[in-house]
């Protein structure tokens, strides 16, 4: 009897220990939890003060929300506040969704993506081209920026469609930039002949084929793709986008609003089905998410090779180093079908997107291993975007983490004082940029354009200006000397147009637009 009561004893101290356990496990993990939230609050909000962030974040983990909070406006003139529900143009983010319908129609037995374009476009300039190359950007196919905006200028009313690639492509007589397989450019024609691709092979209108095999499947009730031509504020819930007009401009506006440069018009006029054009929330990306590594959407086979590093020909892994584009740097990686798997495994498999568009920035990334995930989404750009998405990810990974500030842009703020009627004070600060790389970006490129952005539509007194200073700061760019003997050539300013063009061939002799304008100067 008394042997049964120690064992009753012993067992009821082993239900508490275990139970003492659980309890202690559960709030320490609540606690941690609650600490990785509060953490991620200042973090953001950190990004926010150095206003860097105009849009909404989610971050997750094992299904779980750790951080959802939204920032700014999604209609600043009615001071419409931005929500978990907001739809944001998401730009190459939209390459994904992409992949995942090609790889969704090769497992319908509707394609292979070994098969050459050329068995479904006859009429498609580069015969050597397959599936796989639009996906893994190994084509060559020249981007769709150098093909249209040739077309457009002679018709600016044009808008243009799918349809309109393959004859553009053809028109342009256009070479491929290398041999399909034997490198790599980011090219965004790719997955808009993906689009295209996807109509033929389906026989159904793209935007169509996404919202029946990839967004209603997924729970992402409210996304839509906007087609050539349409417009995307006839949905409820859309984010207006907001950008600079002019790189001399003081207050974003609305992108919708102003067309002013080839780029900009692209915005309009182009078509970006396949690379772009898909509008979703934070709360729907999250159930992409979900439905793709859940499996609901692609098989394993094909969810492995979409989350692979993509080949050359020759079988070596496509490795980037060093990349930078509108969202600031973006860093190693691979690059698999749409999407960008990180070097770096220590955390765990690491799967990202990024994409941006004048007024709008977007990024996803996703640590496959651990189940976590991170969604930024904003409607102002933010060049410091993928350094903080990776600064969340550290921090709910317990690695030390700090909000990091997007870089000036030195013309800008150049051209802010210059208008101000300070020239000194202008180019004294130009300079201490110039030298301050930690916190300023200052290239001959940019002011390059903003003298001519100030030639065409402010005075020629300060483009003069502006060509003047970044000459001092590049004293060996035969551009800018090339483009000061433009302006001055145009203010009929002969003699001194004629000095600057023989000083950009004196650093580079095979300059042929300089060849050619001081030839017709002094033919005249």
């Amino acid at each position: 009897m008394a042997d049964k009561l120690f064992k009753n004893d012993i067992n009821r101290k082993q239900i508490c220990f275990l139970l003492i356990m659980v309890c202690t496990f559960f709030f320490c993990s609540f606690g941690f939890g609650q600490n990785q939230s509060a953490e991620l609050d200042q973090f953001f909000a950190t990004i926010n003060a150095n206003g860097d962030l105009n849009g909404s974040v989610l971050v997750m983990e094992n299904g779980n929300v750790l951080y959802q909070k939204s920032f700014g406006f999604a209609d600043k003139q009615n001071k419409i506040q931005n929500t978990e529900n907001t739809l944001f143009q998401i730009a190459s983010v939209s390459k994904i969704f992409t992949a995942v319908a090609v790889l969704k129609l090769e497992e319908q037995k509707k394609l292979n993506i070994q098969d050459k374009i050329v068995s479904y476009f006859p009429d498609f300039p580069y015969s050597d081209v397959t599936i796989y190359n639009l996906l893994s950007n190994t084509s060559g196919v020249p981007d769709i920026g150098e093909l249209l905006v040739p077309f457009w200028r002679l018709n600016r009313d044009t808008i243009f469609t799918l349809n309109d690639i393959i004859p553009a492509l053809n028109a342009s007589k256009m070479p491929q930039n290398f041999e399909a397989g034997m490198a790599w450019e980011y090219s965004n024609t790719n997955f808009s002949l993906l689009a295209l691709l996807i109509e033929k092979a389906s026989g159904q209108k793209f935007a169509d084929y996404m919202n029946k095999n990839i967004f209603k499947p997924a729970g992402m009730h409210n996304t839509f793709v906007k087609s050539s031509g349409e417009n995307a504020y006839v949905h409820n819930n859309v984010a207006y986008n907001y950008g600079m007009p002019y790189i001399f401009s003081i207050t974003p506006v609305r992108v919708d609003s102003f067309a002013i440069n080839d780029f900009k018009v692209h915005y309009k006029t182009f078509p970006s089905e396949g690379d772009a054009n898909i509008y979703t929330s934070v709360i729907d990306l999250a159930a992409f998410d979900k439905a793709l590594y859940g499996g609901l959407l692609l098989k394993e086979k094909n969810l492995n090779l979409l989350t692979s590093p993509s080949r050359k020909t020759n079988g070596k892994k496509i490795v980037l180093h060093g990349l930078g584009s509108e969202i600031g740097v973006i860093g190693d990686f691979y690059w698999g079908l749409g999407n960008r798997i990180d070097l770096d495994s220590s955390m765990g498999k690491i799967v990202w997107c990024s994409g941006g568009m004048p007024g709008c920035s977007a990024n996803m990334l996703t640590n496959i291993t651990k189940n976590q995930l991170i969604i930024w989404l904003n409607n102002e750009q933010s060049s410091s975007a993928m350094d903080n998405m990776f600064g969340a990810l550290n921090i709910i990974n317990n690695k030390p983490a700090s909000a990091k500030k997007a870089k000036g842009n030195g013309a800008i703020i150049y051209a802010q004082l210059l208008q101000k009627n300070d020239k000194e004070h202008a180019f004294a600060k130009l300079i201490e940029m110039a030298d301050d790389t930690t916190n300023f970006i200052v290239d001959e490129n940019t002011l390059n354009d903003l003298a001519y952005e100030f030639y065409e539509f402010v005075n020629e007194n300060l483009a003069f200006e502006t060509l003047r200073s970044a000459i001092f700061l590049f004293p060996n760019n035969d551009n800018l000397y090339n483009s000061y003997g433009e302006l001055l050539a145009k203010s009929g300013k002969k003699e001194e147009a004629i000095i600057m063009y023989k000083k950009s061939l004196i650093l580079n002799p095979e300059n042929e637009d300089s060849i050619n304008s001081l030839n017709k100067l002094q033919m005249e």
